[in-house]
């Protein structure tokens, strides 16, 4: 849940800004707070002509 809070709230902020990896996918980290824990979530957006969705690659606790 505190995953989904960080991925919704407009106060989260990019720690390392949109890269397209070499496969063609795009990688960005997202960090935000909830339930008081600064939470960094890598995630992964797929090839959106291929398969259109959104992968959580790591999750860290800060």
């Amino acid at each position: 849940m505190q995953l989904f809070q960080v991925l919704q709230n407009k106060h989260s902020r990019m720690t390392e800004l949109p890269h397209q990896t070499p496969n063609g996918d795009w990688k960005c980290n997202l960090q935000g707070i909830a339930a008081g824990e600064v939470i960094e979530a890598v995630v992964s957006l797929k090839r959106h002509d291929f398969d259109p969705s959104a992968f959580i690659v790591t999750v860290i606790l800060k």
